[in-house]
């Protein structure tokens, strides 16, 4: 199971543009979330915290449900790692799907938009840097991922999980605890976001 890394002078670039280009919409969460009918859950891209996300895996999962959920596995080869239930499909990454800098190539990106996923959220604490990306082309209007340095406009919601949980298993936790918030259905009077 490799991870998938984007080669880095191709993101700080992407990054650049982005920024440059991004102009941010006023959006209301409660209202989006509702009409979301589809949603992408992004798995980590390290070994030790995708054992942790995977172990949560069904509390996401039943936040969102009854949406129809697709798992993204952000690595080349990871056939058997997670496998599907009723619950949830399974999306794998070939080596054809990426380009020369391990950015997903057209073909994958339509695959995905034709999902028309209303929401997605990136489990990936570390780098991420994939998924984010490819949500964004994937023109998903509810980006939900941790907070950390470059994320905006990649995500248009940020999550901040304690710095001291991190790398432990309380990190998603907290996140899963936030989500049942932010989702419930007491809870529907939920801000704008710009």
């Amino acid at each position: 199971m490799k991870p998938i890394r984007v080669n880095l002078l191709a993101r700080m670039v992407l990054a650049f543009f982005i920024r440059l280009t991004f102009k941010p919409q006023t959006f209301s969460l409660g209202c989006q979330a509702e009409k979301s009918e589809s949603v992408l859950i992004c798995m980590p891209t390290d070994v030790d915290r995708f054992a942790m996300a995977r172990d949560l895996l069904l509390d996401f999962i039943d936040i969102f449900q009854p949406r129809e959920i697709h798992v993204l596995l952000p690595f080349l080869g990871a056939g058997g790692y997670l496998s599907e239930c009723p619950d949830y499909r399974v999306v794998g990454v070939q080596r054809e799907d990426l380009n020369l800098f391990s950015l997903p190539r057209k073909g994958f990106i339509r695959k995905l938009t034709e999902l028309e996923f209303g929401m997605s959220l990136d489990l990936d604490l570390e780098d991420g840097f994939f998924s984010r990306y490819l949500c964004l082309k994937c023109r998903i209007p509810l980006r939900i991922g941790p907070k950390r340095k470059g994320a905006f406009p990649l995500y248009n919601v940020q999550l901040a999980p304690a710095r001291n949980q991190l790398g432990s298993r309380e990190a998603y936790e907290g996140m899963a605890q936030t989500m049942r918030w932010l989702f419930s259905t007491g809870n529907r009077a939920a801000p704008s976001v710009a």
